[in-house]
């Protein structure tokens, strides 16, 4: 997912683009560990 996003390369044009890539970023490693985690705990989305 990260790479189908393209979200392993930080390119950004300013400050706060670089902070809203980032933000996004970890957002999706959130969703993603988040995801991973319930299936170890056997809940089903």
């Amino acid at each position: 997912m990260v790479r189908s996003l393209g979200l392993h390369r930080i390119e950004a044009r300013s400050y706060w683009g670089l902070v809203a890539r980032v933000n996004l970023i970890l957002l999706v490693h959130n969703l993603i560990r988040s995801r991973v985690l319930l299936k170890m705990a056997g809940v089903e989305l």
